[in-house]
């Protein structure tokens, strides 16, 4: 009996479990309909509404980073070099997306802009702030496979590192998206 209590113990007090039920309460707290704080649905429904009428191009954006997460995958699973490397990258990344969103939210509040001007500014921060979710995600998972290195089952460190190097070519795509917006903000300042 006492063997089975603490073979219990040992695989609810793992580390995988802490994390896996970690990330199972979030997922489930953000998607409540009464979360005022972490109401990240908004965010990617004020995404999805740019792409009304272009649901192909949705396609494009959010499936094909599938093909080259899968060959990345294959070629270099996400190791502790790797990790090191993608924690600098992102955390550079999500300093750039809240410096363009605060910039985005300030061009907001004139007065003489049209708008077509003004949509296209809240479309832009829609994607910013999209990207900044992505950015986290990508964090987050990163640094698990940093924390919990070589201690895993290479099932798990295969999807850890799909579902990053998929996370990571959908917020590259969509950065593309936010060039073009840019520029046509630029171009139309007055």
């Amino acid at each position: 009996m006492w063997d089975i209590l603490e073979k219990a113990y040992k695989i609810i007090s793992s580390p995988a479990t802490l994390f896996c039920a970690a990330i199972i309460i979030m997922v489930i707290y953000t998607l409540r309909t009464e979360t005022n704080f972490l109401n990240i649905k908004k965010v990617f429904s004020d995404y999805h509404k740019i792409f009304k009428n272009a649901k192909k191009h949705l396609l494009i954006f959010w499936g094909v980073p599938i093909l080259p997460a899968l060959a990345l995958v294959q070629i270099a699973p996400i190791d502790t070099n790797v990790s090191e490397n993608l924690l600098v990258f992102l955390s550079i990344l999500i300093a750039a997306f809240f410096s363009m969103l605060s910039i985005l939210v300030t061009q907001q509040g004139h007065a003489n802009v049209s708008n077509q001007f003004k949509t296209v500014l809240k479309e832009s921060a829609s994607i910013a702030l999209v990207e900044i979710t992505l950015c986290i995600l990508a964090l987050i998972i990163t640094l698990s496979t940093l924390i919990i290195g070589t201690n895993i089952h290479d099932w798990i460190k295969t999807i850890l590192s799909f579902t990053d190097y998929y996370v990571i070519f959908v917020m590259l795509l969509n950065i593309l998206i936010l060039i073009k917006r840019t520029k046509a903000l630029i171009d139309n300042t007055k």
